[in-house]
């Protein structure tokens, strides 16, 4: 396999993984999950949850008609407002589509858009954790342990309870999702998860309380549930990282295949002249 070949494929893996990443939502029973020529995610009415278009996959010559139908969705509350925009999305110029149709490219300010990342097995860096450090891991396997890792991810992840135990429960059943915390002092401070499917698996839900940041409780936890996918036969893994987190990443061995974006219909920048 060649180079460009190679980087083709460490792209769709990861965009694969987005889009399992993002139908586990559906497993609550309070997120609805719609596929077709573009598909999204997007809570049940009076319910919390994640609202997302992705895999966006429309016809060029009949992109106006199908767009219009979405955008009427979009107003009545049925199609999310944000989308995702991966390097597979068709046509090949969706985001310039999409501009001239009132939606606003998110990304396009951002000095490093969020990168797409891909680790691979032999270039895994574990992180070696020092001696009598405070820092502590551990699975999550109860409910218990669950509740408390749902709060640190809706706290230091999100920004508000876009989750809940109760019902997001259900993933503790799927055999092949992990979910990792770490506490300082004793104090849960950070949290992971891994999604396998077959040889490969991406690192989510990666997140630090901020009084706790910058104390190495990222680093050790990944580096843990990394370890556990590779020791399991997994070839490689995948991650969405924020810009700010893209460093931690390096360390480990992940490297950027293609950058996000992110686009929001504003029903004021379709109606201006």
């Amino acid at each position: 396999m060649n180079t460009q070949d190679a980087a083709l494929q460490e792209s769709k893996s990861g965009i694969e993984n987005y889009y399992r990443y993002y139908r586990i939502f559906a497993l609550s029973g309070i997120v609805g999950l719609h596929e077709g020529a573009v598909d999204w995610i997007i809570p049940e009415e009076g319910r919390a949850g994640p609202s997302l278009a992705f895999h966006i996959k429309l016809d060029e010559s009949r992109f106006q008609e199908e767009l219009q139908k979405l955008i009427a969705g979009i107003r009545s509350k049925t199609v999310p407002q944000r989308w995702l925009i991966t390097p597979d999305a068709r046509p090949d110029n969706t985001i310039e589509l999409l501009e001239a149709n009132g939606f606003r490219n998110l990304s396009a300010g951002a000095e490093i858009p969020e990168p797409g990342m891909l680790l691979r097995v032999e270039d895994f860096r574990p992180y070696k954790q020092e001696e009598n450090t405070a820092v502590s891991c551990r699975e999550v396997r109860t409910k218990e342990d669950f509740e408390i890792w749902v709060d640190v991810v809706n706290t230091a992840l999100h920004g508000w309870k876009m989750i809940d135990a109760e019902n997001y429960s259900v993933w503790l059943k799927q055999e092949n999702i992990r979910f990792y915390l770490a506490e300082i002092d004793g104090v849960p401070a950070a949290t992971a998860a891994t999604i396998r499917t077959g040889n490969t698996a991406s690192l989510e839900f990666v997140s630090t309380l901020e009084e706790y940041r910058r104390r190495k409780a990222a680093i050790i936890l990944n580096s843990r549930a990394l370890e556990n996918l590779f020791e399991e036969g997994v070839e490689s893994v995948t991650l969405s990282g924020a810009s700010e987190a893209v460093p931690l990443y390096e360390k480990l061995g992940f490297h950027a295949c293609f950058h996000n974006i992110i686009m929001l219909y504003e029903e004021r920048s379709a109606e201006m002249p």
